[in-house]
């Protein structure tokens, strides 16, 4: 539990997700990975969410007391490094790259940080948090593998879409987790305006949507060796709605349920495949 909150607090497991991500495009478009790819797909996401720690002290003390006790230069120090370091990585590899890590990092600065007391965060504002986060995640999983490579525009929207959907319903499980700080805050989320049994049953829709995704995938031939494993990951999204909204569930654990899905989805995009193959001949 020690090693599981360090990770989550220093942002070190959600880093390790977008790296992940990105491997799960370069997967699906069947081209290589560019390892400096990977590197600038880890920063990214290790320097929004640090920076965002240091802008959520208030909820933070609630729902994260162990990183909301340390002082807000801890943070910010790693995440302004982290980006100058992914943005160069991505200067140096060409100009599509660059803006592709870019956007989403321009997005969450404006997702995080207040740039005038008139106007809101978009993390203040309902429903608008969780398509920020989805958008940004799947906007950089779905075109960092292609920007080096010719990738047919049809499965760059369908890559899209997968990780949308996922990202989008584990956003939304996250605030149920912080209801209590985010009310605390005054932060109005989608739990807190919908409550656990309307969260649950948009959480469901929300994952359902992957039965058409599968379906159209397969009438097209699309991405059929992967398909076993991004079975798994639209039925697997059901468990932790289940588990969340039925159960009390050690925060740690939670994250690992949410975040973690990624490992699991990729390895067995690796494994399966290569079983098969080793069963045919």
């Amino acid at each position: 539990m020690k090693g599981l909150r360090f990770l989550t607090s220093a942002s070190l497991f959600l880093a390790l997700d977008g790296a992940i991500i990105v491997v799960f495009g370069y997967f699906l478009y069947g081209i290589q990975i560019l390892p400096e790819m990977i590197l600038a797909a880890f920063l990214a996401p290790f320097a929004v969410y640090s920076l965002n720690k240091a802008t959520d002290k208030a909820e933070d003390s609630v729902n994260r007391p162990e990183t909301a006790r340390m002082a807000a230069v801890y943070y910010v120090g790693p995440s302004i490094l982290a980006m100058v370091i992914d943005l160069s990585i991505g200067a140096s590899i060409g100009l599509s790259v660059f803006i592709t890590l870019l956007i989403p990092l321009t997005v969450s600065l404006v997702y995080s940080v207040r740039l005038s007391r008139s106007i809101p965060r978009l993390k203040e504002i309902v429903g608008v948090k969780s398509v920020v986060v989805a958008f940004t995640w799947a906007f950089t999983g779905c075109l960092l593998p292609a920007c080096m490579h010719a990738v047919q525009d049809e499965k760059i929207g369908l890559v899209f879409i997968y990780i949308f959907i996922r990202i989008l319903a584990g956003t939304i499980l996250c605030d149920v987790l912080d209801m209590k700080g985010d009310l605390a805050s005054g932060l109005k989320t989608i739990p807190i305006r919908l409550g656990k049994k309307r969260t649950r049953n948009l959480l469901v829709t929300i994952n359902s949507l992957l039965g058409p995704w599968i379906i159209y995938c397969l009438l097209r031939g699309l991405f059929l060796s992967y398909m076993p494993a991004l079975i798994f990951g639209a039925l697997y999204g059901y468990v932790p709605i289940w588990s969340f909204l039925k159960n009390d569930c050690p925060k740690p654990l939670a994250g690992l349920m949410v975040d973690g899905e990624w490992l699991p989805i990729v390895t067995l995009m690796k494994v399966i495949p290569r079983a098969i193959m080793a069963f045919v001949h």
